[in-house]
């Protein structure tokens, strides 16, 4: 994975219309000492809320260093501010009285050593350009390759996408079902809307349902996805404007999430945030794979043509351009070396946020195709890390444009198919058993039989040796034997059971071992005498009978992906007296 380079730019924003504005730093020892200590705020409980239609000129973004500071950590008074909210534990935005000059108390806030970024807050726009409802077909799903992939996948734990946006219509017919919790900045609710549109049309890319006979289907295609919307801005129909503070109280909110991997941007500012980076870098820092729109601006003689877009050009984040039905770059899709991969945005057809389906335009929708691109291989192999998505995406990427890597396609068009075959093989495991009047079988590997059904013959050892070659991974394991019980566990190839001794073999526990360990599920299955096969089971659990004296005839082993789903039946996989 690249790492891009990233400048951050101090905003020195000046406030119009102030007069005889208090200088923050220049207030005097006398005159601090003079502020009787009631004043002083303890928490934003103490101050209002700060109203939607407010100047968000007059607020202050404040990220802090870690989850113990807060407001009663900068020495702020009644007198200097008038409102303010707490976004997340490390995310507050402070509405400052009309009196104070707002870049002098920024300069004071990034001074305090509790503060690691204070800056004004302001808006960014969401990438789309105006729809054109003539268009309706779904084009950009068999463009990417997602038609020969839409029903492969079938994880059993999902793969969130946090989608920070103007929020989701969570009733939409090819949406409901596909959603958990996100949370709304607007509002201050966990319950979800858009009344903006933008956060639904863009949702409906990733996660719109599949094969279930009505409007579209989402880049994941039967693969077990789900949106986390996270609602940053958007009060009214077509509102483009989401609020920075939202936006990194959502970045830290779901870096902190285990569920989720992916983290969609469909947005853009020209003017770098310190506040920004920095919780871009955290969610990167996390694990999860970011996304963003490259941005609308890439048009000959637009006055910002060729310039980075942000959060697109900030290190770890994947900028996507947009192309057209005939594979072109789209006229107005932002172009410089920050651009990673490019994919269908013009005139893609998507969910609306009036339950129904529209046209849409733009890198926003780029966006959560790569994004919706990237959770299917993390569906496919949750071992992935955030880099080797990247690395996977671009490797099998369409070149289009210079040869290359071009400012224009970056990498090239994604094809989510040829990405899917290039994964590598996430684990193998192979296996013998010693078989009454038989002996030692040959081996069997990922999910084969090993032993016999229907010969009333008993499994009387049995050895296991992982295959992972590029992973740290053992295997332990341990039998129930007649007469004896449980035995020790052993490791890597060594006997469990006996030879020589018309010992049964009753029960068998197996789990994976290694710094690896955590990235795959193991699953056996036994067939136990007069009940043949039993439920698959995993992860050193018990397998077979006790307490029965049945002999266990047959077993299969098979190593997954941590969280995908079982190879068979999960239902009653030991039986006990």
């Amino acid at each position: 994975m690249k790492f891009k380079n990233s400048i951050v730019f101090l905003l020195m924003i000046v406030l119009i219309g102030t007069s005889c504005p208090l200088g923050v730093l220049a207030e005097s020892a006398t005159a601090a000492q003079a502020v009787n200590s009631t004043m002083l705020v303890q928490s934003l409980d103490e101050v209002a809320n700060i109203d939607k239609s407010s100047n968000i000129d007059q607020e202050i973004t404040v990220i802090y260093k870690n989850n113990d500071a807060s407001v009663q950590n900068l020495g702020l008074t009644t007198q200097e501010i008038k409102g303010g909210e707490t976004l997340s534990p490390r995310v507050d935005v402070i509405e400052v009285n009309d009196a104070v000059n707002v870049d002098a108390m920024v300069t004071s806030l990034e001074a305090n050593p509790n503060v690691l970024v204070a800056e004004k807050n302001r808006y960014i726009q969401t990438a789309e350009l105006p729809n054109d409802p003539e268009l309706s077909t779904a084009w950009q799903f068999e463009r990417i390759g997602a038609g020969a992939t839409w029903d492969q996948i079938n994880n059993a734990d999902p793969v969130v996408v946090a989608v920070i946006d103007t929020g989701l219509n969570t009733a939409h017919p090819d949406i409901v079902g596909n959603t958990v919790a996100g949370y709304d900045y607007v509002d201050k609710t966990t319950t979800m809307k858009d009344v903006a549109g933008h956060g639904t049309a863009v949702s409906g890319c990733i996660a719109a349902t599949a094969n279930n006979g009505i409007g579209i289907a989402g880049i994941a295609g039967n693969a077990n996805i789900k949106i986390a919307p996270y609602r940053a801005g958007g009060t009214y129909e077509g509102d483009t404007n989401l609020s920075i503070a939202s936006i990194c109280a959502a970045l830290y909110d779901a870096a902190n999430r285990s569920d989720v991997k992916v983290i969609n941007m469909s947005f853009c500012t020209y003017d770098p945030s310190s506040a920004l980076e920095m919780a871009v870098a955290d969610a990167a820092s996390a694990g999860k794979v970011l996304v963003a729109a490259s941005g609308n601006q890439g048009k000959i003689g637009n006055i910002d043509a060729g310039k980075d877009a942000y959060p697109a050009s900030y290190a770890h984040v994947i900028s996507v351009g947009a192309t057209t039905s005939t594979d072109t770059i789209a006229s107005y899709s932002q172009h410089n070396d920050q651009v990673d991969l490019c994919a269908p945005g013009d005139a893609v057809y998507t969910t609306s946020f009036t339950g129904d389906y529209k046209s849409v335009s733009g890198t926003s929708f780029s966006s959560p195709v790569v994004a919706g691109a990237c959770a299917v291989l993390m569906a496919a192999d949750s071992s992935l890390t955030s880099a080797k998505v990247e690395t996977v995406l671009e490797s099998t990427a369409l070149d289009f444009g210079t040869a290359g890597k071009d400012d224009h396609y970056g990498y090239g068009l994604i094809q989510l198919d040829k990405a899917l075959a290039a994964l590598p093989d996430t684990s193998s495991i192979t296996y013998r058993t010693h078989i009454q009047d038989v002996g030692w079988q040959d081996w069997k590997a990922d999910g084969a039989i090993s032993g016999t059904s229907g010969q009333s013959l008993r499994l009387e050892g049995i050895e296991i040796n992982p295959q992972n070659e590029g992973y740290d991974l053992g295997v332990t394991y341990q039998t129930q034997i007649q007469d004896i019980g449980w035995q020790d566990w052993v490791a890597n190839g060594t006997l469990s059971g006996t030879s020589g001794k018309s010992l049964r073999l009753e029960a068998i526990k197996i789990k994976l071992t290694g710094s690896d360990a955590d990235l795959f599920d193991v699953y056996y299955q036994v067939h136990a005498e007069n009940f043949g096969w039993l439920g698959w089971t995993k992860n050193g659990e018990s397998a077979g009978t006790q307490g029965l004296s049945y002999r266990l005839e047959a077993i299969r082993i098979q190593i997954v992906p941590k969280g995908s789903a079982a190879p068979g039946s999960t239902e009653t996989p030991f039986v006990s007296s």
